[in-house]
Parts: C-alpha cells; structure tokens; sequence
C-alpha cells in the first residue's frame, strides 16, 4: 500500500504484540535524553507499553527463537574497539516489583524454558549488537498463566558509559491455546460471484443469484439454522449489506429513479421480517461501478468500501434520520485484488493478502488509520471469501460452500486456516 506498509511476521506458534519495558528505576524526563548521547542502552528497555508475546503451548514446534534483544551506542560516534557486552537474567524479585507495578501476577520464566547468548559485543566500527535472539521452549509452560523474564545487560567502557535507565527490558510471555476455526456450516451457492452474505442482528443473510434474502439463523448456535425465505427483488443491488447501527439494509441501486446510488431500507429481525421503503441516502451517477460489491460493515452505524479509482478506501456515514450519506477517502492503494474482503473486527481493518491475513488499526473514531499494522495469520488467501460477523469473528469461506468460523478473532493472535 502506499501509505501504509504492512509489517510480515513469519512465526506460527506464537505472535510478537507489542513493545516496551519496566524497570525498577525510573526513565528519564524527555529533557534528559539528550544526556544518553554516547551511553549504551538496551533498546527494548526503551519502548512504551510491554514486550508482549503469546505462546501457544499446544503448538507443534516446542522451540522458537524471537529475535527481541537489542543493545546500542547513542548518537553516531562508533568505537574504534570491540565493546563487550554481557547479559544476565534476573530473579523473582524483579518480577515482584513488575507486578507490583502492573497489577499483575505473572510468574518468573523458569530457566529451562529459555536461552540466551550471555556474552556479545559490539564490534569496532559499529553501533549495535544488531538483534539478537531469545530462545524460547514450551514443554512445561501451562495454558492460562503468564510469565515475565527481566533481562539485564553490562558493559564497562570508559567511554560509552551504560545508560541506567535503560538497562533492563521485562519479556512477558502469555500462555494460552492454539486459536482454531469451526466448521458451523455449508452453502454451496456461495461460490457464485453474484451472491452476497453477511451478519443480519444475530444471524446471517445471504442474497442469493436471483435476488432473493434468506436468513440463516446463528444467533445461539454451533451450527447454522435451516434458511428462512425473508425477501425478493433485490438482484438490482450492489455491495448489500446490513447496518447494525441503524437496523437497516444499505447498498447500491443499478436501475430505477436512484440508479448508481446509495440507498437504504428499513428492515425488522426475525421471526418478524418486515423491509421499509427505498430510501436515497447518497445520490451518485457511478457507484455501482466504482465500489462493486465492496461495502462492508464498520461500528457504530459507519462502513467501508474500496473505490475503483486509485484503488482508495472510503469510509461512509449516515446522519440522524440515516437518509444522508458522508463519505471521505481514508487511505490509498487497496488493490481489490491482492487486498481482499476487508472487514471489520473490533476497531481494525482485517484482509486478506497473499503473504497472510493482515491488521491495520483504525484510529478510535474509525475514520482513519492509525499507524500500527502486522500480521494474524496465514493460509487465508486459499478461502474464497472472509468476512466479520458483528464485528468480533471472522468467518472465512471454502471453495465447496464450508463456513469456518474463527469465533472472538483475537487481532493481536495468529491464526492457521483450517483448510
């Protein structure tokens, strides 16, 4: 994408978060940095927040390497000599005083579950270590508990001094379950381009080929209900789908008074289904074109769709009385595709690329783009089509009609298609 770059991650057993740190000492005041100039640092003692990991401990590989240990010269003086560099893990107390600070109770990692090359230097004409790597074993470790592993570095030259404040980093390690996908169903008209599906209140609608609404109960269940016939005459529509902020169905008109644009209807839930009139919410001469069928729902009555033109990302609204559609260009670069089915899970866009199933964070009011991106997961590109389902799973479609449902789809987890 142009403006944002996604950021890859190859590990399959277990996903890199976030990071930062937490010391015993303060850091400094942002006037006092400029003191660290010349000092070496651990630059994960550095980062806001945590450096989080999550360890699947059912995962097939029981031995992982995450390269997360980084120690570095401030400013751009290199040594003209090698400086040493020692490395030591500390005890229980540390953790105590993370905890203590966290409102946590994490566990000290034991030393059999880990590994760390004690001895390093930064070599003469350098600045770093470069990244290192923490080795990591899961036999033992148990699902549901947390571990922190504080991390302290040494160094002894005259004249590139250890910045204090930046000398331990806190790895925090949770332990949980490999995430999975369920199977809750098979629709075999969904191979068909022309149809449409997606989260109707509780349950799931499709519009098939011939424009009819089926809506295939969920709400409660393991497994999909029996369809229920709800409606006809909607083959003219495109980019159909269901706002939950306003209870109302919301798509593209391709004939009619309102041709090319967007209009919508009021529609009642189950067992009741009762649809309003057409309503014209934004008036275009070519949205049926330029968006196709790629509307799909945000939180809070928006949504999204992918223009034609630039391949830009749009992000639309509908004021008070849902009859008046605002629209702005968010982000560019959204080839449809090699960027696919995006959707919305909890407040960050989800979609499918062929390197892996990628995150990209919307700002809080959902209008923009944040700036964090990473990977959740791989195998995805092979389903035919992914979408959400209020906004919380992800549901990805096989070839044969198979629905598979990955329910709470963790954005910070990482996933293997179940194929």
């Amino acid at each position: 994408m142009d403006k944002l770059k996604w950021i890859r991650s190859g590990i399959t057993a277990l996903l890199l978060l976030g990071m930062a740190s937490c010391a015993k000492e303060n850091l400094p005041a942002a006037e006092e940095e400029l003191k660290s100039y010349n000092n070496i640092y651990l630059v994960q003692a550095g980062l806001t927040g945590n450096i989080n990991f999550k360890v699947y401990v059912d995962a097939d590989k029981r031995d992982t390497a995450f390269n997360v240990v980084n120690v570095t010269i401030g400013g751009t003086t290199a040594p003209d000599h090698d400086i040493p560099i020692q490395f030591e893990t500390l005890d229980q107390t540390y953790v105590d005083a993370y905890n203590t600070q966290k409102g946590m109770t994490a566990k000290l990692l034991p030393a059999a579950n880990f590994s760390l090359d004690e001895n390093v230097s930064i070599k003469k004409g350098t600045l770093t270590t470069g990244t290192l790597p923490l080795r990591v074993n899961l036999d033992g470790l148990s699902n549901g508990d947390v571990y922190v592993l504080p991390v302290k570095f040494k160094a002894n030259d005259p004249a590139f001094p250890v910045d204090p404040q930046l000398q331990i980093a806190y790895y925090v390690f949770t332990c949980q379950q490999k995430p999975v996908g369920k199977y809750i169903g098979n629709i075999p008209q969904l191979n068909d381009p022309g149809v449409r599906i997606f989260d109707f209140y509780d349950d799931l609608m499709l519009r098939d080929a011939a424009g009819d609404l089926w809506v295939y109960p969920l709400k409660g269940r393991e497994t999909l209900g029996a369809p229920v016939k709800v409606a006809s005459g909607f083959d003219k529509v495109t980019s159909l789908f269901f706002n939950s902020g306003y209870n109302r169905l919301i798509g593209v008109i391709t004939e009619g008074p309102y041709l090319n644009s967007v209009v919508s209807w009021s529609i009642t839930n189950m067992p009741d289904v009762k649809i309003g009139d057409t309503v014209l919410a934004y008036k275009s001469a070519d949205f049926a074109s330029v968006f196709s069928n790629t509307f799909f729902q945000g939180v809070n009555g928006a949504w999204y769709g992918v223009h034609a033109t630039g391949n830009t990302f749009w992000y639309f609204t509908l004021n008070a009385s849902a009859t008046a559609a605002t629209r702005n260009n968010i982000n560019g670069g959204w080839i449809r595709d090699v960027y696919r089915d995006p959707c919305i899970i909890k407040n960050a866009v989800v979609v499918n690329h062929p390197t892996g199933l990628l995150v990209y964070l919307l700002a809080a009011n959902g209008a923009t783009f944040a700036t964090d991106r990473w990977q959740v997961g791989k195998g995805f590109f092979k389903y035919s089509r992914i979408f959400s389902y209020k906004n919380k799973d992800l549901i990805g479609i096989k070839a044969n009609g198979d629905l598979i449902r990955y329910a709470d789809f963790d954005i910070n987890g990482f996933y293997v298609a179940e194929l």
